[in-house]
């Protein structure tokens, strides 16, 4: 897990802000936490990888998800599927 301040670096936000998030609005910082929790995210995890994707998805406009449909049907007759 990236530390405070590190997490602070990359969103370009003083540390008192991460910091006031955690007393003041302790959703946004257990969103921002877990986004950076880099033990959460299994990437040997076949069902964890496929959870992902499928809420990815969701949050993609019609359009791109159509386009990652047909990108994956691609990747499938590529194998021989």
């Amino acid at each position: 897990m990236k530390t405070k301040k590190e997490i602070s670096k990359l969103l370009g936000i003083d540390q008192n802000t991460l910091k006031n998030w955690e007393s003041n609005r302790p959703e946004l910082h257990k969103i921002v936490m877990e986004h950076f929790d880099e033990s959460k995210k299994d990437l040997n995890n076949i069902n964890y990888l496929q959870e992902e994707i499928i809420k990815t998805i969701k949050k993609l406009p019609e359009a791109k998800a159509k386009k990652f449909y047909y990108l994956m049907q691609i990747e499938l007759i590529d194998m021989g599927h």
